[in-house]
């Protein structure tokens, strides 16, 4: 929300069923599984009609989530470093 308050757009996806949290009328599915496939490289295993995310650091031990945001790189970077998980190096797969 604070990058919204700031005047970008920005929007969140709801894991259960894939769609935007903030933006209405959008039926637009987004699977976070094959996004971090994609876009990180991550491997996934299948485990019937569910897909298993394996971190290459934490193994399965997560659960993906995704921000899609429209702001200047640099204002998205100051905004996550005023964040704990920031400050330990957790962010250095962000995409820019």
């Amino acid at each position: 929300m604070k990058l919204r308050n700031m005047g970008h757009w920005a929007d969140y996806i709801d894991p259960c069923s894939g769609l935007p949290m903030l933006t209405l009328h959008c039926n637009k599915v987004y699977s976070e599984v094959d996004g971090m496939e994609c876009l990180l490289n991550y491997k996934a295993h299948n485990a019937g009609f569910c897909k298993i995310l394996l971190h290459p650091r934490w193994g399965s031990a997560v659960y993906p989530a995704t921000i899609f945001a429209r702001a200047p790189p640099q204002v998205v970077i100051d905004l996550l470093s005023t964040y704990p998980a920031a400050q330990t190096g957790e962010t250095k797969g962000m995409q820019t």
